[in-house]
Formats: structure tokens, C-alpha cells, sequence
């Protein structure tokens, strides 16, 4: 079900079947989101890889030396091919489906785990479908889709492996690491931020970073970030004279559009309106 050389076929929104496969890179993960058409696939898995199925698809599939045989994916079902496994599969018809290859796979939180199929997990399913939007934005968003991609690993990995690892990322972010991330946080803050920079930092996989994280802040990384680039906003807006473009960025806002999409749906209120309404008068401040 997955291969960096697979036919496309499958994606989301929902993405039209004659709209082409949607490829990102985030960190050491590669994903395609495709859309619904016939395929026919035949490989060597090079990376670990999840699939989900976002429809009901039929075909005839075969892994390793098994004999072809067919198949009947239902709606909203995971899969997970270790790297190293042949993989066949043909289908007339294809279906919705996104695809994560894990390009660099020892320590995710799947590694070792055995290959499965057609699994209904209902927490991974709304992982994906978080996923799937997030990829179908119009500016998408690196570290808000490289936490998606996290989430859904964990999730799936509830399929291949119990969970014995929540205890010691509750643990392991005591209050000066956590104020070490803080540190590193601000001091990057205007700039581009990934979850795996965070984390190999730290010396930890993104996966148990971000439990860690969450963990000890009630937070996923990702909130966590855009609260402090509120926060730097905030200051800005009511210490500086630079115009809302300049604030943005300074930020680490993409735009001066982002940013207001982000107060807007954070404080309820425009950057504008808020340096109006706050900044003290007569102090020769950009009003």
C-alpha cells in the first residue's frame, strides 16, 4: 500500500479523481495525499510506511511470497507495510487514500512492528482526517502538518504495540527542560520551526518528544509555538512603531495575513484592532 514509485491513485477534501497526487516532505516523513482512480502497483517497500483508506476499494493484492488474493479495504481503515516487503496490488477502481512513508523509520513509534491491514482504529481515523484537511489547505502549514503526521503514528502504532511509553514522557519533561525547550522556542522564534529540530535537540524522536510536551503543557508543540508568536505579536504591537507586515514576520508569521487569520481565531480581534485599542495614547506609537 505504500512506495515512493507506487502508481498514484487516491486524495481528499474531497480532491477531484482527475486532480493530480499532492506530495509533501515533512521532516522524515513523505506523504501523498491521491486521488480516487485505477491503479496497479507492484514494489519493495523502501521506507516503513502507513496507508488509509478514506474509501471502500476493492482489488487483488499479494505481500511477500503470498499468492494473490483479493481484497475489500472498508472506508476510514488503516495499513502498515514494513520497509523490505514486496508488495502487489491492483484495483479497477482505487479510492481516496493518503500515504506516509517514513523515511527515516528506527525511531518511530512503529519501528519493528508487523505489517497489518484493513484496520479500523477510531482515534487514527480522526488523525487522518485532520491530516487530509491540513494537506488541502491553501497555504499549508509545515509544523502543523508535521504534528499531524505524529498523532496519526501513534495512533496506529496502538495497533501494533501497546502503549508503555506515555509514563516516561510524563516524566521526562521535568520544569528545567521544559524551560530549555521555552528557551530554544523564543530564541527561534521568527523564523521556520519543526517538531524533529525540537526534538533531535533534546536527543529524542519527534514521537516521544511531543507526548513528552503535551504531556507536561496540556499543549501540543504546535499550539505552544503559536501562543508565543501571539505573544511576541502582542508585545510588538504595543512597544514598536513597525507596520503590521514587519510585526509579522518578526513573529515568525508567513504573512501579515496569517497573522491576523491567527488573532482572528485566537483573541478575536484583528492586530490592528488590538495595537487600537491597547496602546497607550500620546507616547508617539504606531496607533
Amino acid at each position: 500500500m505504500t512506495s515512493n514509485d507506487r502508481a498514484s491513485r487516491g486524495g481528499a477534501g474531497r480532491l477531484p479523481a482527475g486532480e493530480p497526487a499532492r506530495l509533501f516532505v515533512c521532516g522524515s516523513a513523505r506523504l501523498e495525499l491521491l486521488p480516487a482512480r485505477p491503479y496497479e502497483a507492484r514494489y519493495v517497500a523502501e521506507t516503513d510506511g502507513v496507508g488509509f483508506a478514506f474509501d471502500l476499494q476493492r482489488g487483488v493484492h499479494a505481500f511477500g511470497s503470498d499468492r494473490p488474493s483479493a481484497f475489500h479495504t472498508r472506508p476510514n481503515s488503516v495499513a502498515f507495510v514494513p520497509r523490505g516487503c514486496d508488495v502487489y496490488s491492483r484495483s479497477p477502481e482505487g479510492g481516496e487514500y493518503l500515504v506516509v512513508a517514513l523515511q527515516s523509520s528506527p525511531e518511530t513509534p512503529l519501528a519493528n512492528a508487523v505489517r497489518f491491514t484493513d484496520a479500523i482504529l477510531p482515534a487514527a481515523v480522526a488523525a487522518a482526517h485532520r491530516l487530509r484537511a491540513r494537506l488541502l489547505e491553501e497555504a499549508v502549514e509545515p509544523l502543523l502538518v508535521e504534528e499531524g503526521v505524529h498523532d496519526l503514528l501513534e495512533r496506529v502504532a496502538l495497533q501494533a504495540f501497546p502503549a508503555p511509553c506515555r509514563r516516561a514522557a510524563e516524566r521526562w519533561m521535568t520544569p528545567a527542560r521544559l524551560r530549555t525547550v521555552s528557551d530554544m522556542i523564543e530564541a527561534r522564534l521568527d523564523g521556520p520551526l519543526a517538531v524533529e529540530d525540537l526534538a533531535s535537540a533534546l536527543g529524542l524522536s519527534a514521537g516521544f518528544f511531543t507526548r513528552a510536551f503535551r504531556a507536561a503543557t496540556a499543549r501540543s508543540p504546535h499550539s505552544y509555538v503559536i501562543d508565543r508568536r501571539i505573544a511576541r505579536a502582542r508585545r510588538l504591537l504595543l512597544t514598536s512603531r513597525q507596520g503590521l507586515a514587519g510585526i509579522a514576520l518578526a513573529a515568525g508569521f508567513s504573512s501579515h495575513a496569517h497573522m491576523t487569520a491567527t488573532f482572528r481565531e485566537r483573541l478575536g480581534i484583528s492586530p490592528a484592532e488590538f495595537r487600537r485599542r491597547h496602546a497607550p495614547d500620546g507616547d508617539g506609537r504606531l496607533r
